[in-house]
This record gives structure tokens, sequence and C-alpha cells, in this order.
């Protein structure tokens, strides 16, 4: 249900009980798709993370801060979050706070949901920002009163961050790395900056204003800082979201634009702490929060302590958690940092270890499983081998199945006996094409009435992705290989931000110094316990991975498609592209061509779907967004590179009638001023003789020619004159 504003006058005092009741706005959406093909089915905040949803564990944190009124914010798989907290202990009477649930399907950032939460105007003080995929120990009212003693000191303080220390221990300082300026005496931000990655292989630098650093005595350049994505903020920070449409991420874009405007004078402050806090917002995180929940590095919040009514986990040395009913064969062999749910059967000789089990789990003779996440109802036959690997509910894998480093299984996959599935890969159940679908994709996904035919008509190279999936799961298993954008590129550093976000081990791309701002170094294991209540760690050493870098054209395209789908207006779908170019350095050149593609996608769904003719099609979608390159284009180099791009993307695309796509595109720039004769004329002497263009252009040639007719008639008509 979404709430509604309250309305009508109030007396003082209930004013005051009001805006004393601490709120919380719960991001359940990442806006990524790190976590696909799984996530195409459930929400990532739906996830479980030892046998648990990922979304309880930020409840609980919410619940032990006191907060009253709890708001989450869903975009993606909406009904399915609404109907998991109807159902939840969170709907019941005595609930710790009232939990509503605001549907925002619009929204694409955390920019879009302050400006949703804005409009709505349900934030009556300040309140907590935190991500629906958090895990944390962090004592919140320490940190609330660290919040309230810098509001008294500085009125213009609008945001608390909360930044764990990254000790030598934490593999989770790899995930996502960023530089923080402070100002010693009083912690107050004066500078971020996100820096690369490692297997960027790039050294970082700053460049820091001056300006910035004026009345600042002594300052700190913190690398060492874990950013746990809680952050308290004042009730000004919706409101400068609306006034600053460009704002889409919390830390890039606010938190970095704030700290450097002169015009805001806002402060943003960090409250450093020595407790664990991190999101799961990629498999590499998954994978190293999960051990160390599993190695107690998040005590007091531990798995025995059963958060949710149905669990029933006990806790014995060495940091090995089992349900009730359990069956377990003699030779059996659990290994430590291993969780089982409720209700599995582990065969005769099968070996355990580092492993999260879920329930009702079947698991057969003779079997390896190491370093990997079993979900539940799933059933492994005799003899197979998983390693570092998630196999989600409801998957059948057959005897002698071989899973290698980095496999990520989806719902309802079933895998023949005797396959062996290569690192890395990624099954699902049914037919996943792109990491962003285009406009079309999304319509017939949106459109019940839409046939089997018109959807397996448009898969990018279904048939060759058929073939894969037969050979890695067998006559007889059901799964089709999932790729995101990044295969299709070429480049090393497309490869590097494909594997970045996986669980395979990459030792050749750890960075062990801090020249590049962090280190890995070697761990000194601390002595084991027996107590339940311990709060020692015991991790073993795993190989650091790294998440994905940004992808502008994924990104710029998705941007485009948006705008167009949802009829923005120009200025508004000029500045986010603009914002994205700033944001990811990159030239003009790549931002005509994710426009192009964009473009050229809307105008295929037309054709396709037989809505108009491909003229009309053509001339509809230019006229109406066209004048974007206005923006986009400064001299006449650029307006032929326009024309290239326009001419390479539709050879790319399999259009009936390209030579007729060609020329209604060029000849649509022309008549909405975009395109001027002479940058015609140049371009066309450039690749008039190039006979690879020479079934695209047909119509173009008879149309250039015209134009240099009508333009030499024109000049003899100005010469009689």
């Amino acid at each position: 249900m979404t709430p509604k504003q309250k309305r009508g006058t109030a007396s003082h005092k209930d004013v005051v009980e009001q805006d004393d009741r601490l709120q919380a706005v719960v991001l359940t959406d990442s806006f990524e798709t790190r976590f696909m093909p799984l996530s195409a089915v459930k929400p990532r905040c739906l996830l479980p993370l030892a046998n648990i949803p990922l979304i309880e564990y930020t409840l609980e944190f919410l619940a032990k801060a006191d907060v009253k009124e709890v708001y989450l914010v869903c975009s993606s798989h909406a009904d399915q979050i609404n109907e998991y907290i109807e159902n939840s202990k969170w709907n019941l009477p005595w609930s710790p706070f009232k939990v509503s649930t605001i549907i925002s399907p619009e929204s694409r950032s955390v920019g879009d949901v302050m400006r949703d939460i804005d409009n709505r105007g349900v934030i009556n003080g300040d309140f907590v920002l935190i991500s629906g995929d958090v895990i944390s120990n962090v004592q919140f009212d320490k940190m609330l009163d660290f919040h309230k003693k810098t509001h008294a000191k500085d009125k213009d303080h609008i945001l608390t961050m909360c930044l764990s220390k990254a000790i030598q221990h934490y593999k989770t300082r790899s995930i996502e790395p960023a530089t923080f300026i402070l100002d010693k005496s009083n912690s107050r931000c004066i500078y971020y900056e996100n820096i690369d990655k490692p297997h960027s292989k790039i050294k970082s630098a700053l460049s820091i204003d001056p300006e910035l650093l004026e009345d600042v005595k002594e300052f700190s350049l913190r690398n060492d800082l874990i950013d746990c994505r809680i952050d308290i903020c004042s009730a000004q920070v919706p409101p400068l979201f609306q006034d600053n449409f460009d704002y889409q991420t919390l830390r890039e874009d606010f938190v970095k634009g704030v700290v450097s405007s002169d015009l805001l004078k806002k402060g943003v402050y960090a409250y450093i702490t020595d407790e664990y806090g991190s999101r799961v917002d990629s498999w590499q995180a998954y994978d190293e929060i999960s051990q160390d929940f599993l190695g107690r590095w998040v005590y007091p919040v531990v798995l025995e302590a059963n958060p949710l009514e149905e669990n029933t986990y006990s806790y014995e040395s060495p940091h090995i958690y089992k349900e009730k009913d359990v069956v377990l064969a003699e030779s059996c062999k659990i290994g430590k940092c291993t969780a089982i749910g409720s209700g599995t059967k582990i065969g005769e000789g099968t070996f355990i270890q580092d492993c999260v089990i879920g329930k009702n789990c079947s698991i057969g003779k003779n079997i390896k499983i190491s370093n990997s996440y079993i979900w539940d109802n799933t059933v492994i036959g005799d003899h197979s081998v998983i390693t570092h690997s998630i196999v989600a509910s409801d998957v059948e894998l057959g005897s002698k199945v071989i899973l290698n480093d980095g496999c990520v299984i989806g719902f309802d996959v079933k895998i023949d006996s005797g396959m062996i599935l290569p690192q890395g890969s990624r099954i699902s159940s049914s037919p996943i094409e792109t990491d962003v679908p285009s406009v079309f994709e999304e319509s017939l996904s949106a459109d019940s009435n839409s046939s089997g035919e018109e959807k397996a008509s448009f898969a990018v190279n279904k048939k060759n992705r058929d073939i894969i999936a037969i050979e890695l799961v067998g006559p007889n298993g059901i799964g089709y290989v999932y790729e995101s954008d990044y295969s299709d590129d070429d480049d090393d550093s497309s490869i590097s931000n494909h594997v970045s976000n996986t669980l395979v081990h990459h030792v050749e791309e750890l960075y062990l110094s801090d020249d590049s701002i962090r280190s890995t170094s070697a761990r000194t294991k601390k002595k084991r316990t027996m107590s339940s209540g311990s709060m020692y760690t015991d991790r073993e050493d795993y190989e650091t991975e790294f998440e994905d870098e940004e992808d502008f054209e994924k990104e710029g395209i998705a941007t485009v498609e948006r705008a167009i789908e949802n009829n923005h207006d120009l200025d508004t779908a000029m500045l986010e592209l603009n914002t994205l170019r700033m944001s990811m350095n990159v030239t003009y050149h790549e931002v005509r061509t994710v426009t192009i593609k964009s473009i050229l996608r809307r105008i295929n769904h037309f054709i396709f779907t037989q809505t108009l003719g491909a003229k009309e099609a053509v001339s509809k979608v230019f006229s109406q967004w066209s004048a974007l390159f206005k923006r986009q284009c400064f001299d006449p180099e650029d307006y032929i590179d326009l024309i290239n791009i326009v001419m390479e993307e539709i050879m790319k695309i399999d259009f009936d009638k390209p030579n007729l796509i060609l020329f209604a595109s060029l000849n649509s720039l022309y008549e909405n001023d975009i395109l001027e004769e002479s940058s015609i004329y140049s371009w066309w002497d450039t690749i008039s003789e190039d006979p690879s263009y020479s079934n695209v252009v047909s119509l173009t040639s008879k149309w250039v020619e015209w134009l240099k007719t009508a333009d030499e008639e024109s000049s003899e008509e100005d010469d009689d004159e």
C-alpha cells in the first residue's frame, strides 16, 4: 500500500511528536543488473544470504535502531516485495515499526527515488536512507548521537555517512573503492571521488580545487574506508535532489556535488566506526559477506539468532550452523564455515566446506562442494563436484556434474548427468537476451497478449545460444546461456569488466600494494573458540575479485530508450546524457553512437510490430528526437561522423530495406535542420566509391544528386535575380 500524506492542521505538540519519530527510506531496487540472471526472476533484496532474505538484515538493523516508520521504495518486482512484507512479521500489530510500500515504477536511480519521496511529502524530519541489501552490526544510537551533535554545531549539516574502517581482514574493502577527504577537526567531508578498481591496473590520482581546502587547518585523505551505505539525512535532502535533476547517484552525484558547490553551502559529515557494514552489491560482495557472516565478523548479528520464526539454527565450532531435521550420512564430512538448512539430506562420502546449503535439499553420495551456495529445494546427483558457484532454488543436477569456478545456475534449471560447465557459466531456465532490454522487449514482456512467436523472433542469436545451452545442460536439460552485453565487446577493458563481477578467482588481477590505494595483506588468523557467543572470526584466504566498471554504451542506450519510452522532454534527455557523458569521461562520438542506436531500435520496433511503415517510422522518431544532435555535434567533422554512425548502425540491424532506412534517416535529419548540404556532400565524397556500401546507399545516391541539382538551380535563380 502506498502511504498517503497527512493533511490538515495539527497542534504544535502533535508536530513535535511526529518529527521525533525516526523514519527510514529503504531502497529495495539496486538499479543495476549485476545479479542477472537471478534478479530477472526475484528482486535482489529477496535473494537469500545464509538462507535469510537480504531485506531481513536491513529491517532487523532498523528495528534495533528504534526506527518507527519505514518506507520501502519498490521499482522492479514490486509485487513480490509487497507480498513478502504483507506475510512477514513486520506487518504484524506488534512490529517495532510501521512499514509501508511505495511503488515507484518510473524510478531508475536513487535520484529518482528521492524526487518521488519529495513529491509525496512523507518525510517529516531526519530519516535513515539505507539499501535493502545491507549487512551491518553498527550501533546506530552512537551514529545518531554524532549526527545530532554535529547538527547542533553546524546548521547547514544535511547528511551523515556511515563509514567503516577497512582492516586488513576485510576483503570487502576492494568491492567499491573510494577516496574521502575529511576535515580532521570535525570529520566534515571536503571531497569525494570514486577510484579505479584493481583490475583496471590504473594508479589513481585526485585533482581537487584548492578553494575547497580554504579555512581547513588539517585534513586527511582516506582510502581505507568501507562505505556502509547507511546515511542519516535531513529533510532538506529530497528537495535538493528535486532542484538538481542531474543528481542520480547518492555519492558520485549528490555528495560530490554538494561538497563542491559554492552555492549550496551544505555540510556532509562522516561517522567513522570500527564496526561491520557493507552492501551485497555484486557477486564478489555476496561471496565475501557470506563468509564474513558465517565467520562471525558481524557479531552479534549471527545465524543462530534465528531472525525468521521458522529458523532453528544451532551453532558449533568451527563455525558450523545446522537446523533441525538435517539428515547427515555417517561418512559425510562437514567442514568449517558451513550452514545447512532444515530438511536437507546429505549422502555417504560427501564433503562440504565453506558453503551455505538451503532447506529441503537432496545431496547425493561422494559429492564435493566447496565455497559455494546451494539454495532451497535443490537436488544434486552422486559424484558431482561444485566449486565456488551459486545454485539457485529448485535446481536439479544429475550425477557426475561438474560446476567450475564462478558458475551461476538460475532458478528451475535442470542439468543432465555428466555435464561439465566451464568457469563463469551463467544459466537461466528461460531466455534472457540482454542486460538492458530494448523498448520493444519491455513492451513484449509487459504485454501478456504477445505471442510466443513474436517474442522468439526478436531474440538475438537465439539459435546459437540454444545450441550452446544444450552443450552445457544436456539434451534433456532445461537452461539457456545468459550473456551480458559485455560478451559482445572485443576490447580488453570490456573483458575485464565482464569478469570483475563474478565469483571466479583471478589471482593475477590482485594489486599487492597501496600504490593502487588498496592492499591485500596476508591475514592473521584468530584462535578458534567453542563458544557460541564468540566475537572471534576464522576466515580463510580467498583471492580477490572485483566489480563491474560502468559501461557507457549500456547506460547511454538505457537513458535514451527510457526518454523515448516515457516521452521525456528534450531538455531532460539532453541533461541526463550530458551528465552521464561527464561522469564517465567519454567522447561525443560515443554519445552520438548510443543515441543513434536507441533511435534505430525504436524505428525497428515500429516496423517489426507493423505499427508504422519504414518511412513513416523513420520520420516520426527522427522528427521528435533529432534535436538531441544539436547538443552533440559542433563542427563539420562531427556531422560527417554522425552520418557515418547512422549508416554503420543501419547495416548492423537486419532491416528489410536498409537503403530506404538510410535515405529516410538522412532526409529527416536534413529536413529538421540537423544536416547541411556541405556536410552531406563531404561525407558522400568519402564513401560514394566504396563498394562495401553499395547495397545501402543506392537510394541515398539519387537523393544526393537531387540535392546537388536543386542547389545548382537555386544558385542560377539567385544569379538571374
